[in-house]
């Protein structure tokens, strides 16, 4: 589902609909805005301290999948009922949005989808926290995203041979049955993995904290802090680029939407499954910090090389730039995720909330930005490449500032000052 909206619906909704980029890749980022104001922090502490039917994170998933599938069906049909005109001057087409039904509409099936979305994940997270031993999170977490990213370019593919005929029906078509595939596929998955009334562990969830009270420990911890600024500038680096490859390429190379479809996710999502799969079973080995600075040198390396090929309008070379990006988000994702997973000193669902936190305000914040990026860039300059390479090269600059944090980076530094701040709020607790 979100190959389909961030990839080829965004691409629809700036190509073919002539909405502008700030207003299409904002519809995209409204899925992490709740995130934002605490959806993920509040989800992790329901999950903790409430079970339904004795169980403790499968029913979240099952609330937020089935947000997710409902919306993802409605969206493409939303989509064309937007009547804004995002070729006139600014002040007309902001006077449009603010009449607009149908962006209004389709900004409710952002948010319920966004909602969600934030649900599922955040008692995914904390449920592989729960079971999976330390040792093996980086096998899971390498395993786990290269499945996700395997449907997606498995899922495009088969859209982009599908779409070669686009019409409005057919993209319609497409929602309703993935929407279906997804319920599918999302049963089987989840029912049947947690086991009722079963403990969590040792040193599990001793204590859970609502958002304001998560918001307040984050500001006093200094290493905590570090971690959520790592979190949030890695992510932004991974991230800012996945809503605007498609427009890239139908903007800079003038590829149709099956060209597009065909090329970005398959080409660059697969070297990245690849590399999240290799790295994530040998991160034991390695370390987190050495696959996440490997993926962080040959991410920045790879946008450097989609700017010199946009430049060029060579297309083969940009084939040879996308392995080398996906080798460095598929080394850096799972790096990075790892060490969510085993930063949360024995409380899955308050540190998963936090970190899940950051990471949602870094994909808003990349996919919002990157569509005033390129619409201001274009309106300046009138010229797309131009417009594209500044928020590649954003991305670069990312990546540098990220492997400069990582020998900052100390577990052992975070749990002994999580233990001491966890104390004093339990002992607040019990004298009021």
């Amino acid at each position: 589902m979100l190959g389909f909206v961030q990839d080829i619906l965004n691409r629809v909704m700036i190509k073919e609909l002539l909405l502008p980029a700030t207003i299409a890749l904002g519809l995209i980022s409204l899925k992490e805005l709740l995130a934002i104001l605490g959806v993920k922090v509040w989800a992790g502490n329901l999950s903790d301290r409430h079970s339904i039917f004795g169980y403790r994170r499968t029913p979240y998933v099952l609330i937020g999948l089935v947000s997710c599938i409902v919306t993802f069906i409605l969206a493409p049909t939303a989509a064309y009922e937007v009547r804004l005109d995002g070729t006139g001057s600014l002040v007309s087409i902001i006077f449009s949005a603010l009449g607009d039904v149908g962006l209004w509409k389709l900004s409710a099936i952002f948010l319920i989808f966004g909602f969600g979305l934030q649900v599922a994940t955040t008692a995914y997270y904390a449920l592989i926290a729960d079971m999976v031993d330390e040792k093996d999170i980086g096998k899971i977490a390498g395993a786990s995203w290269t499945l996700m990213v395997l449907t997606a370019i498995i899922s495009n593919y088969s859209i982009g041979s599908y779409l070669k005929v686009f019409t409005p029906e057919r993209l319609t078509q497409v929602a309703e049955i993935g929407g279906l595939v997804a319920l599918t596929f999302g049963l089987i998955a989840v029912l049947g993995v947690e086991r009722r009334n079963a403990e969590i562990g040792n040193h599990k969830e001793k204590h859970s904290l609502p958002f304001s009270q998560a918001i307040r420990l984050l500001a006093s911890s200094p290493n905590t802090m570090l971690f959520a600024f790592y979190i949030f500038i890695s992510i932004f680096a991974l991230f800012a680029n996945e809503v605007v490859m498609d427009p890239f390429g139908a903007e800079v190379f003038g590829m149709q939407v099956s060209e597009t479809t065909k090329l970005f996710k398959p080409v660059m999502g697969g070297t990245q499954l690849i590399f999240m799969l290799l790295t994530g079973f040998l991160l034991s080995r390695i370390g987190t910090r050495r696959g996440a600075y490997f993926g962080n040198v040959f991410g920045a390396v790879g946008f450097g090389l989609i700017i010199a090929a946009g430049f060029m309008h060579d297309v083969q070379f940009l084939r040879i730039a996308l392995v080398v990006t996906g080798i460095g988000l598929g080394a850096a994702s799972v790096s990075d995720i790892t060490m969510m997973m085993n930063m949360t000193a024995g409380r899955s669902g308050i540190y998963m909330g936090l970190w899940g936190t950051a990471q949602s305000l870094a994909i808003f914040i990349g996919h919002s930005s990157s569509g005033v990026i390129r619409d201001l860039m274009f309106h300046f300059t009138g010229n797309h490449m131009l417009a594209y390479a500044a928020i590649f090269v954003l991305e670069i600059i990312a990546f540098t500032i990220s492997s400069l944090m990582l020998p900052h980076v100390s577990r052992e530094a975070f749990e002994a000052e999580s233990a001491a701040k966890m104390s004093e709020i339990e002992t607040a607790a019990e004298a009021s």
